[in-house]
């Protein structure tokens, strides 16, 4: 348990500095980090046992990686739609058609082609929004400074992260009612709260210390509760998600990738839906706030 421990925390001192230095020249240098990400989690995805979209991995696969290197081409969510649903479409057709080629009649291709489509959205397509997000500032507030970027996407990994550690520091110390037992046992209501609390604070903290201080970017404090909270319960909510399918497939970890960390559906499971999610929050403030 100590040995798990130390690698985590070796893991997470490496992969900090370099994550933050990714996210700041920001552009192809993100998006091919994020192309590769999303290689890797949706090998994980396809390769879970009992799915039904194991013999549509190899296109899967690259249809995850190819939708990060699209939203570098087209920064902003308006552009990257449209030819991001062109892709998705196209590649529903054919992984219809290779599992109606290689299953019918005794296999399931409506299911298997659905099941890796949502494979494609849920890792390429929710990975597309790092670039998306850090572009934001340039692409809709008209800021040229790199930092705005970089500080807006790490404001949700940064409250995501907060909401984690306190969740599982107050989970391990108060925790006794499970949450949800039969997806994570480990999980409190206790715990959930704390995530919670810890959310909250870290979002606040990060936007008086460092978004108001150091760029142009200043969001009401009614907005950054509503933006925390969201973290907080989205962000559980892609964690029980991700258990959900490991549950299904019978493993504990989605690859023993990471070290001490498993895999990247494990390391990402809540930044999937936060991400994304923080977007959609944003934009929605410039144009009705």
């Amino acid at each position: 348990m100590k040995g798990e421990l130390v690698r985590r925390i070796l893991v997470g001192l490496l992969g900090v500095p370099v994550l933050a230095i990714v996210i700041y020249f920001g552009e192809w240098v993100l998006g091919m980090a994020m192309s590769l990400a999303a290689v890797l989690a949706a090998q994980e995805y396809f390769s879970l046992k009992k799915n039904d979209a194991q013999g549509l991995k190899l296109p899967g696969v690259i249809l995850a990686g190819l939708l990060p290197l699209v939203a570098v081409q087209h920064p902003t969510y308006q552009e990257f739609a449209g030819i991001a649903f062109g892709l998705v479409l196209f590649g529903s057709i054919v992984f219809l058609i290779l599992v109606m080629w290689s299953q019918w009649p005794q296999g399931t291709p409506i299911e298997s082609a659905a099941v890796a489509i949502m494979g494609v959205l849920y890792t390429g397509g929710t990975l597309s929004f790092w670039n998306l997000l850090r572009a934001f500032p340039e692409e809709m507030l008209n800021s040229s400074d790199p930092l705005s970027g970089t500080l807006l996407l790490i404001f949700p990994i940064w409250t995501t992260w907060i909401g984690d550690c306190l969740a599982y520091l107050v989970g391990s110390r108060w925790g006794r009612k499970k949450l949800i037992v039969e997806v994570s046992p480990n999980k409190t209501i206790v715990g959930s709260l704390g995530g919670l609390a810890g959310s909250i604070i870290g979002g606040f903290g990060y936007n008086h210390y460092l978004l108001r201080e150091m760029t142009e970017i200043h969001f009401p404090l009614e907005m950054i509760l509503v933006f925390s909270c969201l973290v907080a319960l989205i962000g559980q909510l892609g964690d029980l998600s991700e258990s959900v399918m490991k549950r299904q497939a019978g493993i504990k970890d989605s690859s023993g990738l990471i070290p001490g960390h498993g895999g990247v559906l494990d390391r990402l499971d809540g930044l999937f839906f936060t991400i994304p999610m923080t977007y959609f929050i944003f934009l929605l403030y410039i144009q009705y706030g």
